[in-house]
């Protein structure tokens, strides 16, 4: 009975010693929303100028689109990102960005607003640029969490 015991102990030790989770990540991208869609659609917020806007409840993009990012050092000193999205957000993304230029989009990474996008031009390569405002704690947190482009591991070819 007692190597029952200390087979079903050292099983037990075994599952939750090797289940290490993952450094947890929130990058979520806010398109903007108006006043009358408040507050079930859409929440007051201040952007980096002070500017008060409302924001869309419901994100753009979230971490879960994001595929590969690639850290760069900013002009400003502070850090920014490429973050290439999976085909699902490439396509919010593209159709966001073509009917809604001139507006604003907001990046916020783990609560914390770092930078306002204006969108400019259709974005159909499913690459968003996060120009600035990440620190140097945010790059190594998301380069643990998603591979740099140009590093992805190769799938495995099927025999």
């Amino acid at each position: 009975m007692s190597s029952l015991r200390l087979a079903f102990v050292a099983l037990a030790l075994l599952c939750l010693g090797g289940a290490k989770k993952p450094p947890m990540v929130d990058i979520r991208i806010h398109a903007l929303g108006t006043e009358a869609e408040a507050p079930t659609f859409a929440i007051p917020a201040t952007l980096l100028n002070g500017t008060p806007v409302f924001l869309q409840r419901m994100p753009l993009l979230t971490q879960r689109e994001v595929r590969a990012i690639y850290p760069f050092v900013a002009a400003d000193g502070s850090h920014g990102t490429y973050l290439r999205v999976d085909n699902h957000g490439s396509r919010l993304l593209q159709q966001h960005t073509m009917s809604r230029r001139g507006e604003l989009l907001v990046v916020l990474v783990n609560g914390r607003q770092v930078s306002n996008l204006l969108v400019d031009r259709p974005i159909d390569d499913g690459i968003v640029s996060i120009p600035r405002g990440l620190s140097a704690d945010d790059i190594d947190l998301l380069t643990s969490v998603f591979p740099v482009i140009g590093q992805e591991a190769t799938p495995k070819k099927r025999r």
